[in-house]
């Protein structure tokens, strides 16, 4: 990489030595909270619109308030609103994790949207992004498509059967794997998250393939537990809990100590 930057994830890899990098995946909007998960010790905040319930507004100072605190600023957009990753990435966000990547179209749709010329055709206007990063615009177009870092979510049996394909695109950083949808598509309806067999099967094929190609592969915790596990398996990004978790598990241990 011939850029390196505070709140790119790519300098955060480099400087754990591959990983793993824990962050946080958060639903609900919210700024302040944002800064306080990067004050508490996530390497990132991701803001999930697709699931979530932040508005372009609320997002967009999602982002600027994690980059603020130090963190990486990340974002899930609403699924085929590729509209909406160009409009992340000027708002600020560094790292961008795609839902329903599941052919070699959907990821080179997903690269044009995220990556400027000659790579793709993602339109200038990241003022926002300009004063997050503390770059000047020539600056910031040479170094984006360096510093920036694209994800494709493997949800799919589909995803897994192009995974190569999808890890060979130019553009795409690596993979994300959302168990929920992955084990519902596998099992034919059941939900089991990463618990289930046939997911269990999958994650080491899935991090052997992202180590074939160099790039990343990450991976949805629901815990600490979980998490540790992951990170066994050799995933270099692992979102540790999400936002309503970690809110539901410090409820019941103070509720438990008292």
């Amino acid at each position: 990489m011939a850029f390196s930057h505070p709140l790119s994830l790519k300098t955060r890899l480099a400087e754990a030595d591959g990983g793993p990098v824990y962050m946080i995946w958060c639903q609900m909007p919210g700024e302040g909270q944002a800064a306080a998960m990067v004050n508490g010790g996530f390497a990132g905040v991701l803001c999930d619109m697709q699931h979530g319930f932040a508005s372009y507004d609320e997002m967009r100072l999602m982002v600027q308030a994690t980059g603020r605190a130090g963190g990486v600023p990340m974002m899930r957009p609403p699924l085929d609103d590729f509209g909406m990753v160009a409009r992340g990435l000027d708002a600020g966000a560094s790292v961008i994790i795609a839902p329903m990547i599941n052919t070699l179209n959907d990821a080179a749709r997903l690269v044009d949207a995220a990556r400027y010329p000659p790579l793709a055709s993602r339109s200038f206007g990241p003022a926002q992004a300009l004063e997050l990063w503390g770059m000047d615009a020539q600056s910031y177009l040479s170094a984006a498509n360096d510093l920036t870092c694209v994800l494709a979510m493997i949800e799919t049996a589909q995803a897994i059967s192009n995974l190569d394909v999808i890890l060979g695109v130019d553009g795409i950083d690596g993979v994300f794997v959302g168990p929920y949808d992955l084990s519902i598509n596998l099992s034919g309806g059941k939900v089991g998250g990463a618990n289930d067999p046939d997911v269990i099967d999958a994650l080491p094929k899935i991090v052997a393939c992202a180590r074939k190609h160099g790039k990343i592969s990450g991976i949805y915790a629901s815990g600490a537990d979980q998490a540790r596990g992951f990170a066994a398996h050799g995933f270099n990004l692992i979102s540790a809990i999400s936002d309503t978790g970690l809110l539901a598990a410090g409820a019941k241990a103070v509720l438990d100590e008292v």
